[in-house]
Formats: C-alpha cells, structure tokens, sequence
C-alpha cells in the first residue's frame, strides 16, 4: 500500500508540474480540462489521504461519518469508487455543513461560526483543490501570504519591513531622514467571508478554469447552505469557513486588491508585458519612476482578509484611495470596508498587523529604521492567561498538571513572536511572571509547607543544568527567554513542490 501510495504522490506531483508551468506561460488564459484529472482514482486516494490524516479525520459532518466509520463500514476502495461513480454521472451534490460556534480568543462572548462538511464533500473538495492551486499559485502575486503553502504571517510583516525600510542615505550625515512611505491605510473588511457576492467570484474563478464541470461543482459547494440545531440556513454569499477549498477561492476573491496596484507589485497585463519580460523588476522601475516626478506610489501587502496599504503621498491622496478601494470592493466582490476600523496612520505612530506593532524608530546611527515589536496588550493578554491557570480554583492540579496546561501557551506564544525587535526582553520578563506565579499558587496549594519543601520543586533543567525551574514528574516549566531570536528571514519561505522543476539546482 505505501508503494502505491507512493505512485500516486508521484503522479500527482507530476500533473501539478504541468498546471503550474503552464499556468506561468499563459498568464490570461483560461485551463479549459481539469475534470477527467480531478475525479481520477489516484488523485482521489491522494485527496482520500490527505483527509484520513488530518486531524479533523475523527470530525463528523451532519451525515454522522467519520474516516474511521467509513473505513470499517464501507472500506477505503469501495468508497472512492462508488464515489467516482457519482462523480462521473453527476449524481454526486455536497451536503450541508453542520455549523460549530468556536469562541474567539481575547474576546469574550464572540464566537466564529465553522462550517463543517461531510467526509465526503471534504474528499472531493481536496481533489479539485490539488489540481486547482498549482494553476492559481502561478498568478497570485508575492505580497499575498495568508492561505498559501509555504507562507506565513511573519513572511508578510518582513516583507512590511522590507518595504518600509529607507533606502536614500543622507550624504551630509550618512543616516536615512527620508522614509519611503509617509502613510498607512490599515484595512478591514466587515464580515469578509461571509459576504463575497457568489456570482462575481465566480467570475474571477472563470479567469483560471473554464471547465464547466469543475464550475458546476464549486457552485454547488457555495450554495450548500448550513444546519445548526436542525435548522437549514441558505448561504446566498460567502465562503464557508471550515471548507478545504473555501481559503483558496477566498483569495481568488481577494485578489483584486493586489491587482489595483498591479502598476507598483508586479506588471502582468499583455499591455506591457512587450516592454518588460520582468513584471516585477517593471514595478521597481515604475515605483522608482514615479517618486522622482512626485506622483503617488501604493504597494499592498495581504494577509488572508487582513491587509495594509502602503501611501508614498499625501494624507488627502491616501483618504481618497481608502474610498477608492472602498468603491471598487463593494462592486467587485460585494465586499464592504469598515469606516470605523480602516483607518490611515501615520508609520512613525505604529499600527497593528497581525497581532503584532509596526512602528518606525529614530537611531542616531542609521537613522529611520522599520520595527516588528510585541504589542503590550498581547503581553498582558498573556499575563491573564497565566494568572486564571494559577488561581485558587486550580489548586487541586498536581503540578505536573499545571505545566501540562501552562507549556503549550508559552510555548505558541514565544514561537509567534520570537521575531520581534526586543523580544528577548519580553520573554524574559514573561518566564520571571510565569515563575512568579507558580511560586504563589504553590503556596495557596501547599500554605503549611516550609519554603525549602516548596523550592524542592525548583530543579535543574533538564536542557540547562545549570538553571533552576519549576519541575513536575514528567514536566518542567517551559523557558521562553531560552527562545533564540533573531531576524525573520524570508528566504525561510518553503516553495510548494510543484513549483520546483526536476533537473533545477533547487529539485
């Protein structure tokens, strides 16, 4: 089974080669066959494969089936091809999604609304998605990150920093006094995906892939609607959240917002693509080009729905495209700005991104210098965390059971934010917190033991002899301080597979 399942990685692999050269040599077509591949068996063990070992694998949708009832009911083979079978006649039609309300964190009372399909619909939304994202990764342009293989969050706020980094260094004095954008417009966009209007995503999908068949199928997911508690909900707009192949279509949709500004990210009409074979070097040049005759330059960077757009002009020039961008949202995707929270800021102030602060910082060394720093809120937010496990409530835990809950948050913490300008220090003031309150709820959970039974509990480390920590049987208060930190690095960035052709230096 392991060799067969390797043959069919293999052939997968090689079809998605084949979409993606191809999709880098015909920038404005449109892939018109991709339906006999998507329902071919050895694509659909694959998508079978990735769905079994997911971790949502024990997850049942509305039907009741789990990958673990399938298989003991039905059996993994007799399953894909009776679902092939349907895929073929046109019998098959997705099932609604059961929705789950999952809390918000850090905020209290909100919940998010999770679509959940059934495994079947997940099996077949994973074939066409293995087949449709080579031929989209071929188009998105490099300042989309949120939903993509090989990106992420910490990709996206380098390539902030990157940007916002002076590049004119003074001659008198040798220090960067000219900042290259002077404005911020941070976006938000009310209820993203719950409102992309259906029929102009759909749209956008025709751009990509003109088969009818596969069209016909992404439909029909959009519109399977949702049960919650027995009640059928219809979904006339948005992308349901929980969907394997909802975050791809969401930055199809998304994907006007780097197209306005295609003038200054990267040149790709047919218009210009005779005078520069290189779109993104065009876009320097342009960008270069029109700072020097004093017009405005904007260059986004996105995330997922999440987004900033970066002003080279004026405070009026900015506010007139915050509604420029509100009007051309609202028409192309039926897609609304939030006039309270899309705001424009100046960079020197600082803006959230991410659940992280982008400021500009004077050094009397270099001059102005972009800075990727841990919010205080998010320090505190934390400091809550730790203070509600470590209350009198909890005093029943053993203190294995303590760090067991503890670990996890630390560690999740420290990793998202051990990027950050000055997190060293942060970390470090964060595990004295950590340790602080442990020593407390020691002494609510043991009040007549003597301080030198307590500290019993404070061994050598097991990674460090030489420092002392909190210590259960199997677990030791995890030390974030010990985090090495240093500088995000975007050539960390993983290249998906696909885009890699056997026989180049990096296959």
């Amino acid at each position: 089974m392991d060799s067969d399942h390797q043959a069919d990685k293999a052939w997968l692999l090689s079809v998605q080669r084949k979409l993606y050269q191809w999709s880098r040599q015909n920038l404005d077509e449109s892939y018109r066959e991709l339906w006999n591949w998507i329902i071919d068996p050895r694509n659909l063990r694959c998508a079978w494969a990735r769905v079994a070992t997911n971790q949502g694998k024990r997850t049942a949708g509305i039907d009741g089936k789990t990958v673990g009832s399938i298989r003991r009911d039905i059996g993994e083979h007799a399953y894909l091809e009776e679902l092939r079978k349907a895929l073929r006649c046109g019998a098959y039609a997705p099932s609604p999604c059961r929705r789950k309300l999952i809390p918000k964190p850090g905020k209290p009372g909100q919940f998010r609304a999770l679509g959940i399909p059934t495994v079947t619909d997940r099996v077949v939304q994973s074939a066409v998605k293995q087949l449709l994202e080579p031929i989209l990764e071929a188009r998105f342009r490099h300042v989309s990150y949120g939903f993509r293989p090989g990106r992420g969050c910490h990709g996206a706020l380098e390539h902030i920093r990157m940007t916002l980094r002076p590049r004119r260094v003074s001659k008198l004095d040798g220090l960067r006094h000219e900042t290259p954008y002077q404005w911020v417009i941070e976006g938000d966009i009310q209820g993203c995906f719950d409102n992309i209007d259906h029929h102009l995503l759909m749209q956008r999908v025709r751009e990509h892939c003109a088969d009818r068949r596969v069209n016909r199928l992404l439909v029909q997911f959009l519109k399977a609607g949702v049960l919650s508690e027995e009640q059928f909900f219809r979904t006339d707009a948005g992308t349901p959240q929980g969907g394997i192949i909802s975050p791809l279509l969401a930055n199809i949709a998304l994907g006007l917002i780097e197209e306005r500004y295609e003038r200054w990210v990267e040149h790709r009409t047919k218009r210009r693509a005779h005078r520069k074979s290189d779109g993104l070097k065009a876009a320097l040049e342009a960008r270069s080009s029109d700072r020097r005759a004093g017009r405005v330059v904007m260059f986004p960077v996105r995330y997922a729905d999440d987004f900033v757009i970066l002003v080279h002009g004026t405070q009026q020039q900015a506010e007139a495209e915050r509604d420029a961008l509100a009007k051309a949202l609202r028409n192309g995707m039926g897609l609304t700005l939030s006039p309270d929270k899309t705001r424009i800021t100046d960079p020197a102030d600082g803006f959230q991104f991410l659940g992280h602060r982008v400021s500009m910082r004077w050094d009397d060394r270099f001059g102005w210098s972009p800075r990727i720093e841990v919010p205080k809120t998010k320090a505190a937010d934390l400091r809550h965390k730790v203070k509600q496990l470590t209350t009198r409530q909890t005093v029943h835990w053993s203190l294995d059971d303590l760090l067991q809950k503890l670990n996890p948050i630390l560690r999740g913490w420290a990793h998202f934010y051990c990027y950050c300008t000055g997190a060293k220090d942060v970390l470090g003031g964060l595990d004295w917190y950590v340790r602080d309150r442990v020593w407390r709820w020691m002494r609510k959970k043991h009040p007549e033991a003597s301080v030198r039974w307590l500290l019993r509990h404070r061994r050598p480390s097991r990674h460090r002899p030489t420092r002392r920590v909190w210590q259960g049987e199997r677990h030791e208060q995890y030390q974030m301080g010990w985090l090495k930190v240093q500088r995000y690095k975007r050539r960390w960035m993983t290249l998906p597979d696909f885009t890699v052709v056997p026989g180049e230096p990096d296959a």
